[in-house]
C-alpha cells in the first residue's frame, strides 16, 4: 500500500520491458450515498500536466517510455498536451500499459501511443463524449443542475428520423420537422456545442493516430484506415459504456499497435494495479453514514490519484470537513436548543451530508503513501 512497494514493481517492469515507466492512476471510488467528494473520483484534466512534467524531467529522455494508465476518463482537452509531453521525452517509442480500464479520454491517450500493451482484463471504450454548457436542459431530478447531452444520442436521433424502415415516413420535409422539434426542446446553442464537440473529437482522434500511423500526401488508403478507426471508436459501438476488450481493440487497431501483455508483464501490471487500488481503497465503498456515526462534523483526507516513477511520487488529495444533519421535511417543526447543531440529528430521519473542501491538489508524496 506504500510507494516503496509500488516502486519495486515499477523497477522490475522497467527491467523486463527495457523502458522507463511513469504511472498515472486516477481513482473512481464509489460513495454511499452517492455524493461528489473531491479527489475520491478523479478524472483526467490539465491539472496533471505539471506533476507529469516534473516526473518526466526527473526520469529524463528515454528510447522507450511507458505510461501505466488507469482512468475512467475526463477532459478531452487534457489528451493532446499529455500525449505531446510524453512524445517529447520518448526517443523511439511511446507505449501505454493498460492493466484494467483506460476509458473515454484514456482511450484517446492510447490512440496517440505507438503501442498499447493490454492485460487480460484491459478495457478501452468508445470516445463519444457527453457535452455540457449553460444552455443544456435543466435536470428535473437534481434541481439547479443541467443535463449532459451525449453527442451520439443526438446523431442517433437524427439517423432514426432518416430511417424510413423504422419511422415509416417518406416525406422529404419530415427531417426538417424532426430537427425543429429537437431545437424546440434543446437550446440551439447547446446543439451547436454538440456539433462542435463531435467534430473536435473526430479531428483529435485522427490527429492522435497520425502521430504514428504515417500517411503520405495523397495516400488515400492510409487516410481511409484512420477514418475507419475513428468511426469505430465514435459511432460503431452505439454505447459509451461498452467495454472494448483487447481482442476488439486489436481487430480495430491491428496487432502492430495492440500488444497482449506477456505472462510476466501481466503479473507485474496487475500487481501494480493492486497496489494503487489498495492505496486509494478503490474496492471499498466510502460509506458516509458509517464514517460519521453520530457525529455532525468530522475532518477527513482522501488520496485520489498517484503519479509514480522509479524516482519519486506525487499524490492528488483533498482535505475536507464532512458535515451531517437530519433531513427534516419542511412541514415538521423542530425545537432547537442553544448549542445544538442546526438542525440536530434526530433518530428516524434520514441524514443529509455536505462537504467543505479545505485543500484540493497535487503534492509530492513525502509520506510515501
Amino acid at each position: 500500500m506504500a510507494y516503496e512497494d509500488r516502486v519495486k514493481i515499477i523497477q522490475e517492469l522497467q527491467r523486463l520491458r527495457g523502458s522507463k515507466i511513469i504511472t498515472l492512476f486516477l481513482s473512481d471510488r464509489r460513495t454511499s450515498p452517492p455524493i461528489s467528494i473531491p479527489a475520491l473520483n478523479t478524472q483526467l484534466s490539465t491539472e496533471q500536466q505539471l506533476p507529469l512534467y516534473d516526473q518526466l524531467r526527473t526520469v529524463g529522455h528515454a528510447d522507450k517510455l511507458d505510461l501505466f494508465l488507469y482512468t475512467r476518463g475526463g477532459e478531452t482537452d487534457s489528451v493532446w498536451p499529455l500525449v505531446s509531453l510524453f512524445r517529447e521525452f520518448a526517443g523511439l517509442q511511446f507505449s501505454v500499459l493498460v492493466p484494467f480500464r483506460a476509458h473515454s479520454a484514456g482511450t484517446m491517450i492510447c490512440l496517440g501511443a505507438d503501442e498499447i500493451v493490454m492485460g487480460e482484463a484491459a478495457e478501452l471504450s468508445p470516445i463519444d463524449p457527453t457535452t455540457g454548457n449553460q444552455f443544456n436542459p435543466e435536470d428535473e431530478i437534481e434541481r439547479g443542475k443541467r443535463k449532459g447531452i451525449s453527442v451520439e444520442d443526438v446523431t442517433s436521433y437524427m439517423e432514426l428520423a432518416r430511417d424510413e424502415s423504422k419511422v415509416g415516413i417518406t416525406d422529404p420535409n419530415h427531417i426538417l420537422e424532426v430537427f425543429k422539434k429537437l431545437s424546440d426542446e434543446v437550446h440551439p446553442l447547446a446543439l451547436g456545442n454538440v456539433n462542435r464537440v463531435h467534430n473536435h473529437i473526430r479531428k483529435l482522434a485522427a490527429k492522435l493516430l497520425a502521430l504514428h500511423v504515417h500517411v503520405d500526401e495523397g495516400d488515400e488508403g492510409e487516410q481511409d484506415s484512420i477514418d475507419a478507426i475513428v468511426n469505430e471508436f465514435t459511432v460503431k459501438f452505439y454505447s459509451h459504456t461498452h467495454a472494448i476488450s483487447r481482442r476488439e481493440a486489436r481487430d480495430i487497431l491491428g496487432s502492430e499497435i495492440v500488444k497482449y501483455a506477456t505472462e510476466e508483464e501481466q503479473m507485474l501490471m496487475w500487481s501494480l494495479f493492486d497496489e494503487d487500488a489498495d492505496a486509494v481503497e478503490l474496492r471499498r465503498t466510502f460509506n458516509l453514514r458509517q464514517f460519521m456515526g453520530e457525529e455532525t462534523e468530522k475532518p477527513v483526507t482522501f488520496n485520489g490519484a498517484f503519479i509514480d516513477s522509479g524516482q519519486k511520487s506525487h499524490v492528488f488529495r483533498s482535505r475536507c470537513i464532512l458535515r451531517q444533519r437530519s433531513d427534516i421535511p419542511s412541514n415538521i417543526q423542530v425545537q432547537i436548543q442553544p448549542g445544538q447543531p442546526v438542525p440536530p440529528l434526530i433518530p428516524g430521519f434520514p441524514s443529509a451530508f455536505s462537504i467543505e473542501p479545505l485543500f484540493i491538489g497535487w503534492e509530492e508524496n513525502e509520506e510515501g503513501i
